[in-house]
């Protein structure tokens, strides 16, 4: 089980060839740092444990600088520099402090004797299992070049599909909570002054007029409960889904069944889940451990138990096509190009194929969608603002005729 970061010890020493050495270790005391120094042929002359200073959001860790690191290393090992001279260049090229940390501890773990493999595991929320399963792979098998390059290409499409669902769905979401604050402050402070003017007059509102008037002054009554619950329902919804695995697994699969949000989520992660396995069955990985790495990498409950049970299917002798149709949340034109890329006996091929389908096929929906969402919105925000300022001056319009 890795261990936490905070549990971090300094040593000096000698090793089995007599040379002075000091440096970093984890481990979850110190005699347990003490018996993992032993087991590396090094004699202990002195043993402290620190604590690592939490990193502020600027020094953090971000998949960018993940992805980053591992296309400079497979640059470096392609040019044939020796892996523990490669870390240090990389160590050496960072600003943030957190990088350059966590790099300098895995060559130190190196130089005790781990693999690289191994080494990065040790830091399972920069590299999953899906990451240091194929580094491993390709040290066993004298391809961890072209494997972190796949790594690199995978990890960065990742990453810029991210960024891009995440500008289409970020800025509906800001227009909206304008919206919705201008409204609040027109509601609260702007029509009161106006119904307070127009009490004065001897007859009849327009009905428009009266009927914001009435939503305001109703608003007015009741905001505090209004906003009150929703912040208990959050922190209710909160809770109950952090706290119960049956609610995770049902929010997670409305999600997916959200109009339009839902289709894109979906596309997202099939396309994901296709991508992964298709890399990793190229790497040699069997289809089950595959499946097991595909599923550790999902972060929608509902599919990670899908392909749980896909996984289980095959384990039991069906075939993967069947398998996948066993499970709803699996579209027939998947499981088709699986059926065909098994009896082809290219199904790695045609998973890779798949993912791309889906890539290209959410580029075209947030390449038609993104430029039509500013204006719809701007538009939609001018209507609500502009329809209560028309509300209130409409009286003035027709003064002539209350008057």
């Amino acid at each position: 089980m890795p261990l936490s970061s905070n549990q971090l010890f300094l040593y000096r020493g000698k090793n089995r060839q007599g040379q002075f050495i000091e440096g970093r270790l984890k481990a979850q005391n110190s005699q347990w740092a003490r018996h993992k120094l032993r087991k590396k042929g090094i004699k202990i002359q002195s043993l402290k444990k620190c604590w690592n200073i939490p990193f502020t959001s600027s020094q953090s860790i971000k998949p960018s600088d993940i992805s980053k690191f591992t296309r400079q290393l497979a640059i470096l090992l392609k040019a044939g520099i020796p892996i523990r001279k490669s870390f240090d260049i990389l160590a050496n090229s960072y600003e943030k402090i957190a990088v350059q940390q966590i790099i300098r501890d895995i060559n130190h773990d190196i130089f005790l004797g781990d693999s690289l493999a191994k080494s990065l595991s040790n830091y399972p929320k920069q590299f999953n299992d899906i990451f240091c399963n194929m580094v491993k792979i390709g040290e066993n098998s004298g391809t961890l070049t072209p494997i972190l390059e796949r790594l690199a290409l995978f990890q960065e499409k990742t990453e810029y599909l991210k960024k891009r669902v995440k500008k289409a769905l970020t800025y509906p979401l800001i227009v909206l909570v304008v919206a919705l604050l201008v409204a609040s402050i027109m509601l609260t402070k702007v029509i009161p002054n106006f119904a307070e003017a127009y009490s004065e007059f001897n007859t009849d509102l327009p009905y428009f007029t009266q009927l914001v008037i009435s939503i305001s002054e109703t608003f007015n009554q009741i905001w505090p409960y209004i906003f009150g619950g929703i912040i208990l329902l959050y922190m209710t919804l909160f809770a109950i889904i952090k706290h119960s695995r049956q609610a995770t697994l049902f929010a997670h699969k409305t999600i997916l069944k959200l109009p339009f949000v839902g289709k894109i989520l979906l596309r997202v992660i099939l396309g994901r889940f296709t991508h992964i396995l298709a890399t990793t069955i190229n790497a040699g990985v069997p289809i089950t451990d595959a499946l097991k790495s595909s599923a550790s990498a999902m972060d929608n409950l509902y599919i990670k138990q899908a392909i749980n049970c896909v996984r289980q299917d095959v384990i039991g002798g069906i075939s993967l096509h069947r398998a996948l149709a066993k499970q709803p949340v699996f579209p027939i034109t998947l499981r088709q190009m699986v059926d065909v890329g098994e009896e082809s006996g290219s199904l790695a091929p045609i998973l890779e194929k798949a993912s791309q389908i889906y890539e290209r096929d959410i580029a075209l929906v947030l390449d038609t969608i993104i430029p039509l969402i500013e204006p719809v919105m701007m538009i939609s925000l001018e209507l609500l603002v502009g329809g209560l300022l028309v509300a209130m001056y409409l009286p003035v319009f027709q003064l002539g005729h209350i008057v």
